[in-house]
């Protein structure tokens, strides 16, 4: 069991000065947990497999010490970082080109889904970090403008996907290509236990650390279950919208495709500005998505599970899940998207009688109750009448982490998973029948995809796994 050492601030490391400029210019002072946890070793030279809940600064605590050791000088890639999305590699590829700017270390975003001849020239011209998607990243090696023989660093981003049945191949030829005296870095929010005897399989005598008690999830976010039929689940959801406060935004998690666009048809009409976003849309569709959401145009953001993976807009007030999650693990990770910054934020589970096995599962794996609401208007905290919700933290930049509170005393890596009674699945939503349903509308008519530059000779278009991952939009890093 690891306590967290009492570090008050970055310079209490060396990271040189550049580095700790460059944090102290993100407005970040005190190291949270998993940075006070991991710097320190990974500045010594060890291998790291580390667990914290989202939103608590592991880009940073990966990025810093990397970022301090590697030679400017030199003019091959000496770090690289994997992650599962596009998205997310672009938010973690733009925190290590602002923590490396001033050391002038070159940093190179490797992804699908973008023109490759400008991801060439950025290697040619000395890249000395690169940030990538597997898929991409082995498309450049096999074609021979990507190689690691020199590579000091090699981190996995959200390590818990990375090592799933779909990216586990990819990985493992990149690992393999890598200098074998690097260190490696893994990071996640959840590492379940098959996993984690992966993990420790492709590092040497790594510190193990975490500061995620179990699956646990951060104490600001308030957690609700709500019992649905087939006939009043989207109306349920129409309902905790629209009784919801104005200031109030909503991440909206389907398991598919086909659901989020079912579901915004049915919702479009309704009188609030909703959007949807999955691997289906091109990129340029994505970002316009996504830029509307983080300026606040947009209350309801449709998605699939993709989106759960880094996405860090701070002013996200609830997550709903519209149907059960798979595991504890996509539970974590979707949740983890409201309550960012030590705001508070509230997840709603919608439960059907077609979803009782796979709650009670859920339900067995989580090391917390999770209470059931009477109504879709009780999920919202408890106003008197004519009381105005108070008003939203002020905007700011995303930052790569915050104070938070002092994690659990236990940082070990192996939380027992004690099993907690699962609440009964039924009906009911307090909802009179009379209540019309949402009408349906057609669908939005497709974007044409917009014309790409003139790249050089391309590999095929990077592979997907089965399920929504490579192709989705993590939007940040969580940092």
């Amino acid at each position: 069991m690891l306590d967290v050492p009492p570090i008050e601030t970055f310079a209490e490391w060396d990271l040189g000065v550049e580095v700790q400029a460059a944090i102290a210019g993100m407005g970040i002072v005190k190291p949270t947990p998993i940075q006070a946890l991991t710097i320190g070793p990974v500045l010594e030279g060890r291998d790291a497999i580390a667990k914290a809940e989202t939103g608590t600064g592991k880009t940073l605590a990966f990025g810093a010490p990397m970022i301090a050791r590697v030679d400017a000088g030199r003019t091959t890639v000496l770090g690289l970082v994997l992650s599962p999305t596009r998205e997310l590699s672009e938010q973690v590829h733009e925190v290590l080109k602002e923590l490396g700017a001033a050391r002038g270390i070159k940093t190179a975003l490797i992804v699908g889904g973008e023109p490759m001849r400008p991801q060439v020239l950025a290697l040619q011209g000395g890249a000395q970090v690169v940030v990538g998607t597997p898929g991409r990243v082995l498309d450049l090696m096999n074609q021979g403008f990507l190689s690691f023989p020199w590579t000091e660093f090699a981190v996995l981003d959200e390590a818990d996907k990375m090592l799933e049945i779909g990216f586990i191949d990819d990985i493992a030829k990149i690992l393999a290509a890598c200098n074998e005296e690097r260190q490696t870095l893994l990071f996640s929010a959840t590492f379940p236990p098959p996993l984690l005897k992966l993990a420790r399989t492709y590092t040497k005598d790594p510190i193990e650390v975490a500061t995620a008690s179990g699956m646990a999830t951060v104490d600001n976010i308030t957690q609700y279950h709500l019992k649905v039929t087939d006939e009043n689940r989207v109306r349920g959801l129409s309902m905790m919208i629209n009784s919801s406060a104005e200031e109030d935004v909503f991440l909206v998690f389907c398991e598919r495709r086909t659901d989020v666009d079912r579901l915004l048809r049915r919702l479009e009409r309704e009188r609030f500005s909703i959007k949807a976003l999955h691997g289906g849309y091109d990129q340029a569709s994505r970002f316009r998505v996504m830029t509307a959401f983080r300026t606040g145009e947009v209350k309801v953001l449709l998605a699939t599970d993709v989106a759960s993976r880094g996405l860090d807009v701070l002013h996200v007030t609830h997550v709903v899940n519209f149907g059960v999650p798979r595991d504890i693990s996509d539970y974590t990770h979707r949740i983890g998207r409201t309550g960012r910054a030590g705001r508070d934020g509230t997840a709603v589970t919608l439960v059907g009688p077609e979803d009782a096995r796979r709650w009670s599962s859920l339900c067995a794996q989580a090391t917390y109750e999770i209470p059931e609401a009477d109504s879709p208007r009780a999920v919202h905290p408890q106003r008197k009448p004519g009381e105005k919700k108070s008003p939203p933290p002020e905007k700011t930049q995303p930052q790569a982490s915050r104070p938070e509170p002092d994690p659990p005393a236990d940082a070990s890596l192996d939380p027992d998973h004690g099993p907690s009674d699962a609440p009964a699945i039924g009906f009911g939503l307090g909802i009179e029948e009379s209540e019309p349903l949402v009408a349906d509308s057609p669908p939005e008519a497709s974007e044409a995809p917009e014309p790409l530059p003139e790249a050089a000779p391309e590999a095929e278009p990077e592979a997907e796994p089965e399920a929504e991952t490579d192709a989705g939009s993590g939007f940040g890093a969580g940092l």
